[in-house]
């Protein structure tokens, strides 16, 4: 029994550094900060100027958003995507420079927490669009270990759903590889005005497609089954 246990735990280990060093896999890295009282328009100035010095090109582009929903508001959050695990071995040039001329109107923060994108969960109507949305409602899942499988279900065929009925929605799924809980995952669904698209028009109701597409009384099971996953602070949606 205790040599099965010493296995599993090896596996789950072994299983967590490959996903953070897997070269075919897409990251994202964050940083979220609170700036100092009355300090808003300085921290964002210096930001700017920063991002325009040493964030310019695709490759090393950083998008900075400030929460404006629920306890964290105020807070700024900076978002960093597409990176490699080849991103990981070559040190950042710009960081003595923003610990030189942007720290100081930060009042609190945490380090930089590395995400895994998820593709199968992941729906991009425009794939060619390359400049960054306007916003952004984030959703944070604390998912409970042994019902992983159960919501990663849920995620998969609501984006397969999104993608039969054409919808112009975009949606990025990620899970935390480094930096926190490693049963944490995010849903980012972006857009750049709150006016719904119109999409195209469907025969079939949302309900109706998922169940064609997955079995009848798929949609009511999985939503049940979803629920359950979560812990019972499991989910927390922010307007970015």
């Amino acid at each position: 029994m205790r040599k099965l246990l010493l296995l599993s735990m090896a596996l789950l280990i072994s299983a967590s550094i490959y996903a953070q060093r897997n070269s075919n896999r897409e990251y994202m890295n964050t940083w979220e900060y609170t700036v100092q009282d009355e300090m808003n328009a300085q921290f964002e100035d210096a930001v700017a100027k920063k991002t325009a010095m040493f964030n310019k090109t695709a490759e090393t582009a950083i998008y900075t958003y400030r929460i404006v929903t629920g306890r964290n508001s105020g807070r700024y959050i900076r978002v960093s995507l597409n990176q490699t695990t080849e991103n990981y071995d070559t040190p950042a040039k710009d960081g003595d420079y923003w610990v030189a001329n942007v720290m100081k109107y930060v009042k609190d923060g945490h380090g930089q927490i590395r995400w895994q994108k998820l593709n199968d969960g992941s729906y991009n109507p425009n794939p060619e669009r390359t400049s960054p949305f306007k916003y952004v409602q984030r959703t944070t899942y604390d998912v409970k270990a042994d019902k992983i499988m159960h919501f990663r279900r849920f995620m998969t065929r609501i984006a397969k759903v999104n993608e039969k009925r054409g919808s112009t929605a975009t949606r990025s799924m990620y899970r935390l590889v480094s930096g926190g809980n490693r049963n944490q995952f995010v849903i980012a669904n972006l857009f750049d005005t709150y006016k719904r698209g119109e999409g195209q028009k469907n025969e079939n109701t949302w309900r109706e497609d998922y169940d064609k597409l997955f079995g009848w009384g798929s949609l009511d099971e999985d939503s049940n089954n979803f629920d359950a996953s979560l812990e019972a602070w499991g989910e927390l949606v922010e307007t970015l």
